[in-house]
């Protein structure tokens, strides 16, 4: 919720920003340069790339075999590349982004009892990182005063996710060593989320992004064979998800040249 509220008041400022600098708004009329009922151009019409840094929260859950449930959170920076393209009809945008980014976080979690073992802790460990992430999403926003844009977006999410599990705890004994091993690899899930757009040069653009990430369920099981008088298992269901806010600068490649933009002074 602290990420939600520092994206809010972020979103706050630059809409402040963009009415400053124009005098028109949703009211107005028509935005000049497209001809009406169709899409053949517009202030954030055609293709664009840009960079954009910003910080993000993971959670993540383990439900085990045994009935034992076990969560943790962490922070991190976020930095990546996007490129897209957009359709404006009038007032409307219609687009679709591609984004690749680093995220680096880690979540830790167990359990752990220093006289359990006779003598022996017994620990059970979970461990989950991300390491990067991307997606492929629609986007659809109104524009107003001709170059500011809020918009909702949507689509496809993946990530390399490594699950590390390591636990010394046997059927009634210490197992020694204690097992390890690690799973996972490229998570897919799904991203919603919504931003602002705001041209302050003809062709730069600035904005602020909210993302929520779900990666959805990875169901491992894991089979101990060392110290364990035989072969056991134990399963364990792994759930990540994760909110990041960024802040990009954009470039669009098709500004036609009639739209003239006067810059923030």
């Amino acid at each position: 919720m602290r990420l939600l509220s520092i994206f809010i008041i972020a979103c706050a400022c630059l809409a402040s920003a963009g009415t400053a600098q124009a005098g028109g708004s949703l009211k107005d009329g028509p935005m000049p340069g497209p001809t009406p009922g169709r899409c053949i151009g517009g202030a954030f019409a055609g293709p664009y790339a840009g960079v954009q840094l910003g910080f993000g929260e993971t959670r993540s859950h383990e439900d085990t075999s045994n009935g034992f449930g076990f969560s943790d959170n962490d922070k991190g920076f976020t930095g990546g590349g996007f490129t897209g393209y957009n359709v404006q009809c009038g007032r409307v945008l219609f687009g679709v982004e591609t984004d690749f980014n680093y995220f680096g976080t880690d979540t830790q979690s167990g359990i752990s009892c220093p006289t359990c073992g006779g003598g022996s802790p017994l620990t059970a460990s979970y461990h989950s990182s991300t390491d990067w992430y991307g997606t492929l999403r629609g986007r659809i926003g109104l524009v107003a005063d001709e170059r500011f844009l809020i918009y909702a977006t949507g689509g496809l999410a993946y990530a390399n996710v490594d699950h590390h599990f390591e636990t010394n705890i046997g059927p009634g004994r210490v197992l020694n060593p204690p097992f390890s091993e690690s799973s996972g690899g490229t998570q897919t899930g799904w991203t919603v989320g919504g931003g602002i757009e705001f041209l302050k040069y003809e062709n730069w653009s600035i904005r602020a992004e909210a993302l929520y990430v779900d990666l959805g369920s990875d169901d491992v099981t894991y089979k101990l064979t060392d110290g364990c008088g035989g072969t056991c298992t134990t399963r364990v269901n792994w759930d990540d998800n994760f909110w990041v806010v960024r802040f990009g600068l954009a470039y669009h490649f098709n500004q036609p040249e009639a739209v003239a933009y006067t810059p923030l002074k």
